[in-house]
């Protein structure tokens, strides 16, 4: 299973990875050329220094040195000596060289001047240069924390704008109902996420055209095969062979199935799906007189001594789903089959029997089951459109099937 990851995180990340590499490079190159300039500035100071001293040397009457100065360390890592042929001269910290110019030796850099009657050299230590540096380096990159700062916090929102239009059109598929087929639509979204947002509208648009086209097919077939069933029923209830009157029932299933067919194509059409108010328990009790004429087991119906109670639900969609599930309690049980009404507005229908499943599929069915899993698909998806909350056990092969409606409220 490929892990999921966030368009936003991985652009924010690249993005500002490139920021900082770019911005640790700019400081690198900075900081080689501070030390370029810096090293040029402090020999320029050793060169201000040896060309000051020419002058005050030749200031003097007759170019005698007034005093003789050796080595000045100071803080020793700044040092100026004059070299007198008529005064030894005093040891410095870098090897003695016959060579005026810039030189470089371990620890200093030193400039060496000659005039007439002395030799002047002045010399920095390597250690205090690079201090200086990394000195100026610090201040540097002390004041550009604050800018990359700035810039990292502006480019992570600058990522997030550009990808919001991504999180709300995922957010806008993810939040839709299965039945919905409305467009997105394309209005506010960037020019690259303008195909996608067309190319799923048209699948939508197709997809409601095929299940309208199977629909209607459905709701025609099943209507236009009412009428020849129950020619052939009349047909076959007057017929004097005993075939004949035994076809009867096979033709009564037939019709259910057919009134089923008509039902379901209604139910996703959402014809007929009203809020009320509905009598719950006239409707149980109108079903169950018309249910036990023909019932293979008993019904017994508790309704907790009301005379009616109101609910939140269509009339013939909450006949539909009550028929349906009391039948196919008869039809899969094996005894007597128990209604408890409650002031609540639960409703309870229990019956013995050996296996009953709610389907998984559209045609699904239970072991032994003649029917085609019609009846409690078309159960499952009027609760949902209703608003019935259905719940299913089965106990020591007792099924226990749970209704809970919605209260109609008066205002």
């Amino acid at each position: 299973m490929t892990t999921p990851w966030s368009l936003n995180r991985r652009l924010s990340g690249r993005v500002l990875g490139l920021v900082i590499a770019g911005w640790l490079a700019t400081i690198t190159l900075s900081i080689m050329a501070l030390n370029h300039e810096m090293n040029e500035m402090f020999d320029q100071e050793l060169n201000v220094l040896v060309e000051a001293t020419l002058l005050f040397l030749d200031s003097t009457q007759d170019g005698v040195i007034p005093r003789s100065l050796g080595v000045e360390t100071s803080d020793g890592e700044r040092v100026l000596r004059i070299l007198s042929p008529l005064v030894p001269p005093a040891p410095a910290p870098w090897p003695s060289s016959t060579v005026d110019g810039y030189q470089d030796a371990p620890g200093w850099r030193i400039l060496r001047r000659t005039a007439e009657g002395a030799v002047i050299e002045a010399a920095h230590t390597t250690t205090w240069r690079r201090e200086e540096v990394m000195e100026a380096a610090s201040a540097l990159l002390v004041l550009t924390l604050p800018l990359v700062a700035l810039l990292l916090w502006g480019l992570r929102r600058i990522v997030t704008d550009a990808t919001r239009p991504v999180a709300k059109l995922a957010v806008a598929v993810a939040v839709r109902r299965p039945d919905d087929f409305s467009p997105l639509g394309a209005a506010g979204l960037p020019q690259e996420l303008i195909p996608l947002a067309e190319t799923f509208d048209a699948y939508l648009a197709r997809i409601e055209e095929l299940r309208r086209s199977e629909r209607d097919f459905v709701a025609n077939a099943s209507h236009e095969l009412r009428t020849p069933l129950a020619a052939l029923r009349s047909r076959l209830e007057l017929s004097a062979d005993p075939d004949a009157v035994a076809a009867v029932v096979t033709v009564d299933a037939l019709t259910r199935r057919v009134e089923r067919l008509l039902q379901l194509a209604r139910l996703e059409a959402g014809v007929g799906i009203g809020r009320g108010p509905t009598d719950l328990v006239r409707i149980l009790r109108l079903l169950i007189d018309e249910l036990r004429p023909s019932s293979p087991h008993p019904i017994h119906f508790d309704d907790a001594d009301l005379e009616s109670l109101m609910v939140a639900a269509d009339a013939d969609a909450l006949a539909i789903l009550l028929r349906n599930l009391i039948e196919n309690a008869l039809e899969h049980g094996t005894g007597e089959v128990r209604l408890l009404l409650t002031p609540s507005c639960v409703l309870t229908i229990e019956n013995p029997a050996d296996s009953i499943l709610l389907p998984e599929t559209r045609f699904s069915r239970g072991d032994g089951s003649s029917g085609v899993g019609l009846g409690l698909s078309i159960v499952a998806a009027l609760a949902k459109a209703i608003g019935v909350s259905l719940t299913r056990t089965t106990r020591q092969q007792v099924v226990r099937v749970e209704l809970r409606f919605p209260q109609f409220e008066t205002e």
